[in-house]
């Protein structure tokens, strides 16, 4: 138009410029502020949304990991389908799915096309506004952070074309309602709302758009009410119904239904009988049914999924029911194996429920091969070997293939180099998929950075058949090798895209580099220098779409083997490790191409330059603050000294602090009870200077702040210096930015700065935690683990994890009194005492780095800061010797399946220890937090000790200590006490 305007001549401008003027005004009024009402403009250029999208759509960023291996042009024909809608005349139909799939028929849904997206991230709902304008709406979640993100599309020609709208401030959304609510606050007429996941940063699940979805906002005004009535609605519509009611539509005469594996059928008789018209007879080949999110064995899902061509269903059986973090992590695990090909994820619990679900998951996609976690209850596991041997759960493939048995399997994740049995064959993470030319690691990986980022990869998967069964051990390619199996139940053909020679090559040259990098964190002589060399040569090489899953795997591996090294009392191992971690952080914010990693990196070095508890690790190299006196004033210091098996602790010699840290030996490094005031005359804890040192000037760090410089000093030490391209600044996120764990992080505020409404039950990290009152009592309690003090009467017993605990505290000391809840809600067995037990303080209110007291009921202990056995308190604990009694059998009428409350330990520790001073630079708030957790007994000489063995240890854990960032619902918060 520009260029016919210049070319007339001048006389005919004025006739020319009105078209232009014109369009340059529409473009003008249909550019609505963030934020606006406007149903009247969308009412009058509801059919100018090509024109008013270029203003709001901008380029979207990626937040999914780059992979070479798979892409959704290959599910163009396979993703499963969410939703379907109608046009309001009833001519048009349009379905969304995952990979950003979406269909379209113009004969009420006899024949359907697909037509490109744009997106490829998972699609939940469409809804039709207008016979023209079409909505859709879903999303994933970031790698590492875990931040839920929204996806929504429009189109203005009925669904022929889709462009990617504003939903920057949206989390994933999962279901629309137009105009009327989905609770008791209704919307202005001509507006949309969608129910979402909680907001990291506000909790709100609820988003608007006022102007025929092109810009969604979060409802800033939710009330609490409102948000527990949406998060029952969805944990309804997601758990129960499986999204039914989004699943289908119907017109004049007829309905229509959309599925998994992308197929879709239609009735004609109010659904009375159904008749495929897309993806006919379509089921899986192998159905896997985890335990939990951290035993779910991705690299041989991805292996049948994506090199077999095998259609393949997940199911998490989860022991516990459905709560307020359920619908998320659901979410989370159907992002993870929707990358890796899986048609299908699934959530039950089997040992809740009053029906059999696993009768009806299975007659539902008539699989093959079913692969049962080797972590479930056997309960569970006998309900799911009895369902699949029962051919009534069968009929469909009974009538399609000759009579076959069908194969149940067991898998476990095995975390060392032992070599599996010959009843069992073992899938190494470093076996290479030719047919993708990647690592069966790196699908797990993939899948492990969005569900459990702060989990190692496992070293290999172990399948056995499971005992009982006519399941045969087969060394196939395919865990269905040998079966004859139905059409439906391989992909179609055609959609692998065959690996390029480059690629192979590459994935070649990885098998050696991992497997040298390991060695080298396994180096007891290990120097950080010699990670750093190794990184300047090693990330010019990686490709950039590889460069930031090695930095996530090299991470991993390096927090598991400090983790490993400081359980087996190898200190100077343990020290150079932790530098590595360091090193690997900044390594992390300079060379991942991924924002959501860097972020994360970013945050983590902030944390630890600025962490209270860190702080004291630093400052024990030289001289401690405070130190334990006995009554003729002579200082108390640790001592180390072995431990016999029987774990008595015996003290040592007199050496100096520096000596005992610097000169350590490898297994001889276990702590010394200190003399207890609760026996004889009470310790005093005083300073070594002669007036009161706040913490922020011990050590000879007078400023604020000294101590974080000092952190970031060492943080930056061992950094890559120019070898590799300088990437662009990291995008910001609000969600990540005001996450309250965050925050906490860089000092602004501390994650327990408030007390929560009662109405508030989010399972997400909200910026405000209920404080529970912290009694203070006058006389000082015995540890004896009777619990007939009375402080200990009339209190409100804390749950965290599968144990209970109370605190109480006078001017010296806090005690901890621990009981078994007697029903385990981590990895515990049902039935069984714990292992041993971990009491976890965070004082700073950051929960990124706290102090760790560790016991078993042998009466060892260990006390450490992330790893690092530098920091040596004093610090008192009695034990009931659970394990020794349960060991003789002395549990009289407690040797059932739920073993009841029994006091395990009374602990008492020094206040002047693990709280920062009223005057510290690293006291963001008035509240402190606490955890109690069982543990595995990792003491020397043990009958559950691995030595030798790197292991991620799942006793008693939750999803929350596999995530790279705290989860706050497990931690209960206490006010500081005055002096």
């Amino acid at each position: 138009m520009i260029a016919s305007v210049v070319s007339l001549p001048i006389q005919n401008w004025g006739v020319r410029l009105l078209p232009l003027l014109a369009a340059l005004l529409a473009g003008w009024i249909a550019a609505p502020a963030a934020g606006q009402t406007m149903p009247g403009f969308y009412r009058a250029f509801g059919n100018t949304g090509t024109t008013r999208s270029r203003h709001v759509a901008a380029a979207p960023e990626s937040f999914d990991l780059p992979a070479a291996y798979v892409s959704a042009s290959q599910f163009a024909d396979d993703a499963s389908l969410h939703a379907v809608s109608v046009s309001p005349d009833g001519k048009v139909l349009v379905a969304v799915g995952d990979w950003g799939v979406i269909v379209r028929s113009e004969d009420a849904g006899l024949t359907w096309r697909n037509f490109t997206s744009g997106v490829d991230v998972a699609l939940w709902d469409v809804r039709f506004l207008t016979e023209t304008r079409v909505v859709a709406v879903g999303g994933g979640y970031e790698p590492v952070t875990g931040l839920s993100r929204g996806v929504a599309l429009a189109s203005d020609d009925a669904g022929r074309s889709w462009h990617r709208v504003d939903s920057s401030g949206a989390t994933k959304l999962y279901r629309m309602a137009i105009r009327n609510s989905f609770d008791a606050e209704p919307l202005p007429a001509g507006s949309i709302e969608a129910i979402g996941d909680d907001s990291e940063a506000t909790t709100a699940n609820r988003f608007h758009s006022f102007d025929g979805g092109l810009t969604w906002l979060e409802d800033t005004a939710q009330s609490a009410e409102s948000k527990n009535k949406l998060r029952d609605w969805l944990r309804q519509d997601v758990l129960v119904q499986a999204g039914q009611s989004a699943r289908q539509t119907k017109g004049e005469g007829w309905r229509v239904r959309v599925g998994t594996h992308g197929s879709i059928e239609r009735s004609t008789d109010d659904g009375k009988t159904w008749q495929p018209v897309r993806g006919a007879d379509r089921g899986a080949a192998v159905m896997f049914v985890a335990a939990s999110e951290h035993s779910v064995p991705w690299a041989l899902i991805g292996r049948e999924a994506l090199e077999m061509n095998r259609r393949v269903v997940v199911v998490m059986d989860s022991a516990t029911p459905a709560n307020s973090e359920t619908v998320r992590l659901l979410g989370r695990l159907r992002h993870a194996a929707m990358r890796l090909g899986v048609g299908r994820t699934d959530w039950c619990s089997t040992a809740t429920s009053e029906q059999k679900p696993s009768a009806g998951l299975l007659r539902e996609h008539q699989p093959a091969v079913v692969v049962l976690d080797a972590d479930l209850p056997a309960s569970t596991r006998d309900a799911w070997v009895s369902a699949t041997l029962d051919d009534s759960n069968f009929p469909r493939t009974a009538s399609l293939i000759r009579k076959q048995p069908r194969r149940v399997y067991t898998s476990e994740l095995q975390f060392d180099s032992a070599g599996s049995s010959s009843r069992a064959v073992a899938l190494r993470s470093d076996a290479l998929l030719s047919g993708r030319a990647v690592l069966v690691g790196d699908l797990a990986l993939d899948a492990m950075m969005v569900v459990t980022p702060g989990m190692a990869v496992p070293d290999s998967v172990v399948v056995s058949p499971v005992p009982g069964t006519s399941t045969e051990l087969r060394r196939d390619l395919s865990l269905t090798g040998g079966l004859v199996l139905a059409s439906g139940q391989e992909s179609s053909a055609g959609t692998t895209d065959q690996a390029s020679r480059r690629r192979l090559q590459i994935a070649t040259a990885r098998m050696s580099q991992l497997t040298r990098l390991k060695d080298l964190l396994l180096d007891p002589g290990l120097r950080p220098k010699e990670l750093t060399d190794t990184l300047e040569v090693l990330l010019p090489r990686t490709a950039s779409e590889d460069r930031t899953r090695l930095l996530w795997w090299l991470w991993t591996q390096t927090r598991a083997a400090a983790l490993h090294a400081s359980a087996a009392k190898n200190v100077m191992h343990a020290e150079a490790l932790v530098a590595c971690e360091n090193i690997m952080l900044r390594t992390i914010v300079d060379a991942a191409p991924v924002d959501s990693v860097r972020r994360w990196a970013d945050c983590m070095l902030q944390a630890r330059a600025e962490s209270f508890e860190r702080s004291l690790v630093a400052m024990s190299q030289t001289q401690p603050g405070w130190l334990a006196s006995n009554s003729n004033g002579a200082q108390s210091r640790w001592r180390g000294g072995a431990s016999s098996r029987d774990g008595v602790s015996t003290a040592g010699g007199g050496s100096e602090m520096a000596e005992q840290q610097n000169a350590v030996q490898p297994g001889t490094h276990w702590q010394a009870q200190s003399l207890s005031p609760f026996a004889v005359k009470p310790v005093t804890y005083e300073s070594t200077t002669k007036t009161k040192t706040p913490f922020g000037q011990v050590g000879g760090m007078s400023a604020p702040g000294a101590s974080a410089r000092l952190a970031s000093a060492s943080l930056a030490s061992g950094a890559l210096d120019g070898s590799l391209p300088t990437l662009p600044p990291m995008s910001q996120r609000s969600n990540w930015e005001y996450h309250p764990v965050v925050m906490a992080a860089r000092r602004i505020s501390g994650v327990g700065a408030g007390p929560l409404s009662e109405g508030e039950n989010s399972g997400m990290p909200a910026a405000t935690r209920k404080q529970i009152a912290l009694p203070s009592v006058e006389s000082r309690p015995r540890l004896d683990c009777e619990l007939d003090d009375t402080c200990w009467s009339d209190l409100r017993w804390q749950r965290t994890d599968d144990l209970m605990f109370a605190c109480v505290s006078d001017k010296e000391y806090l005690y901890v009194a621990i009981v078994d809840a007697g029903v385990s809600a981590g990895s515990r067995p049902e039935g069984t005492r714990p292992s041993a037990l971990e009491l976890w303080v965070d004082g700073d209110g950051d929960l990124m780095s706290s102090f760790r007291f560790w016991c078993d009921s042998r009466g060892n202990r260990e006390s450490t800061v992330d790893g690092s056995v530098r920091w040596q308190p004093n610090w008192y604990v009695a034990l009931s010797g659970w394990g020794q009694a349960q060991s003789n059998d002395r549990l009289d009428d407690e040797a059932s399946s739920n073993l009841g409350p029994r006091v395990l330990a009374e602990i008492a520790i020094p206040i002047t220890e693990i709280l920062p001073r009223p005057e510290s630079w690293s006291r963001i708030s008035d509240q402190f937090a606490v955890r109690v957790r069982s543990s595995q007994n990792r003491a020397p000489g043990s009958a559950d000790s691995r030595d030798g063995k790197s292991t991620v240890g799942t006793e008693g854990r939750l999803a929350s200590d596999f995530q790279a960032l705290p989860n706050p619902q497990h931690w209960r918060f206490y006010p500081t006490p005055s002096e």
